[in-house]
């Protein structure tokens, strides 16, 4: 409740202080006075405004920019200040300033939930900013990833904010069982038409407790595999290896099957290889050995591996088992290239042969004969015929 102060309105001793009134009565009587009194004011204004440039311009090389803004604005204000104070004395109308005065003075108790209100906001400012700079320490050192940060500085700033503004209107006396029984309608309205919004956000707060991932690792959910360049709250975006970016929700991240290929230190690496039925297979497993474990591209530990694994339609086939370390798709590719290279060559030398697809085609003894001539005696006829 505004409450005006008496003695301002009824004498205006603030604003007209004992030479005040003399120097009206005296200097001020007249209006051509009057006139000329306010174009010296304006002058003197005008004055000021290329004093404040001058002195904001030596504060900035003297102090820096911000103290030189901050002097300049202070000294403007006290310019503006002065010549309303100066128009008003001029032209008897300092009752107007009176008058403002006393409708924005306020008692005791309200300037208190003011001052109050001020210091809570100030402090809630000054609590997100030391939070948020001990996150990005953490951040620095590697105990939070990107992703964990920007949801942290979101929970932090939301629950500074909720805390700080359920203490300003507790004291300005405001009940909060009715915002609280509006805020949980608004609630179950917002989750019945935005569920799979809602569902994407949970699913981005397991994904940072969890860790399944990081930024930078090489993961594959449902029919997407590449590397992960950003996570969100609602999404994971993986750039594909064709150079495409696929944003996947986060919910369908924690319900889908997910390979992270980069979570181990090391990958098996498998190729196919076949050989013909008269080479011996344990001949050729070793050649396979001998010829990619000197591989640059491949690991010393573990060994590499040749099985084998069935009997193909023209060959038998093995399966060579190398493994790389510090996983990626261009180390794989690399790996594979030089696994295939290799066994070509090592093949060449020993003259195992690695078949091409074929059909061997025999006859039975009572089947069509492919040199024109039928079975005798069954009707079918013969070339000479």
């Amino acid at each position: 409740m505004v409450r005006i102060a008496p003695t301002v309105l009824s004498h205006g001793l603030h604003l007209r202080p004992d030479p005040i009134p003399e120097i009206q009565q005296t200097y001020l009587g007249t209006t051509d006075v009057q006139f000329l009194a306010t174009l010296l004011l304006a002058v003197l204004v005008a004055l000021s405004l290329g004093t404040a440039s001058r002195i904001q311009a030596a504060a900035r090389r003297r102090y820096g920019r911000q103290i030189a803004e901050a002097s300049s604005v202070a000294f403007l204000g006290a310019v503006v200040a002065a010549a309303v104070y100066a128009f008003s004395v001029i032209w008897h109308v300092t009752y107007v300033l009176e008058y403002t005065l006393s409708s924005v003075m306020i008692d005791r108790w309200l300037a208190a939930q003011q001052l109050v209100t001020v210091g809570i906001m100030v402090g809630a400012y000054l609590a997100m900013r030391f939070v948020n700079r001990s996150i990005d320490k953490l951040a620095q050192t590697r105990a939070l990833t990107k992703h964990q940060s920007e949801v942290a500085y979101h929970v932090t700033d939301v629950a500074i904010v909720a805390f700080a503004g359920t203490v300003i209107l507790t004291l300005w006396g405001i009940d909060l069982t009715n915002i609280f029984i509006g805020a949980g309608a608004i609630t179950a309205v917002v989750a019945l038409t935005a569920r799979e919004t809602l569902t994407a956000m949970l699913a981005g707060f397991i994904l940072l407790f969890s860790r399944p991932f990081h930024v930078g690792d090489w993961i594959e959910v449902n029919e997407s595999t590449g590397i992960v360049t950003d996570v969100t709250i609602f999404t994971t975006k993986i750039q594909t290896f064709d150079d495409r970016n696929v944003l996947i929700p986060n919910d369908e991240v924690t319900s889908s099957q997910l390979i992270n290929y980069s979570e181990n230190d090391q990958l098996r690496v498998a190729v196919d290889v076949g050989i013909d039925y008269d080479d011996d297979p344990q001949h050729a497993r070793s050649v396979i050995v001998d010829a990619v474990e000197d591989l640059e591209s491949i690991k010393n530990a573990p060994n590499p591996q040749v099985i084998t694994t069935a009997f193909g339609d023209s060959a038998i086939l093995l399966e060579c088992r190398v493994w790389i370390a510090d996983p990626t798709m261009r180390r794989k590719l690399d790996a594979q290239t030089d696994v295939i290279e290799a066994i070509t060559a090592a093949f060449e030398r020993e003259g195992i042969e690695i078949p091409y697809p074929q059909r061997v085609h025999t006859s039975r003894g009572d089947a069509l004969q492919v040199d024109g001539i039928g079975r005798a005696g069954s009707g079918v006829p013969t070339v000479d015929d």
